[in-house]
């Protein structure tokens, strides 16, 4: 049988975590030992609105279960904030995984600046943010790995999502150059392609899935 990976003494970002599969990311890496900065702006699928409420709910998930856990409510545009709050906390940081994101899908024809705009900000200048403000902490401890999501749409396309589907192979560019850079420093890199039904999947997926 084979003996689950450990993440004990490590420090991770959970982007997006306040939900969904950020959520499950969280609660794992804590379950196996990591300490973890829960970090989810609060807003609404499309970018809107702010609260502290669904990152407070999972790190005190966590910490019901004996696990060590910060909140930080930052948008991913300011990426340093959330890479401070685990220095401040747990003086390290080791993995980020750079989960969050929105939808604003309309089709071609009818995408807005603004649609354009803010899905790029979350998802490609996020992740960019984000991971840069942890890279140089990577490379002085000779250690980092960095998780970058994205979909099918990114690498298939789907109608009414040009916006999302430019982004996510956006950061399927960045990750396979962040592992060519990273190698040197023991830095790795990986891009998921997750499928799964959460918050901002819930009127695009069939009934039932």
């Amino acid at each position: 049988m084979a003996v689950p990976m450990r993440f004990d003494g490590r420090v991770v970002v959970v982007t997006g975590a306040g939900a969904g599969l950020g959520r499950a990311y969280a609660l794992l890496f804590a379950e196996r030992g990591a300490s973890v900065v829960v970090n989810d702006l609060g807003g609404g699928r499309h970018g809107d609105g702010s609260s502290t409420k669904a990152a407070d709910i999972v790190v005190q998930e966590i910490r019901s279960k004996g696990g060590k856990a910060a909140a930080n409510y930052n948008s991913v545009e300011d990426g340093e904030k959330i890479i401070q709050t685990a220095l401040d906390n747990f003086g390290r940081i080791d993995v980020v995984v750079n989960n969050a994101g929105i939808l604003r899908d309309r089709s071609f024809a009818r995408i807005s600046n603004t649609d354009w705009d803010l899905i790029h900000q979350v998802h490609l200048k996020g992740t960019f943010k984000t991971t840069q403000a942890a890279w140089p902490h990577f490379r002085k401890q000779n250690y980092g790995r960095v998780i970058v999501t994205s979909s099918n749409s990114g690498l298939y396309g789907n109608f009414g999502q040009a916006n999302y589907a430019a982004a996510k192979i956006g950061v399927v560019g960045l990750s396979s150059t962040l592992a060519i850079e990273g190698r040197k420093n023991n830095i790795h890199c990986n891009a998921i392609v997750p499928t799964a039904a959460s918050r901002m999947t819930e009127d695009i997926l069939p009934p039932g899935t």
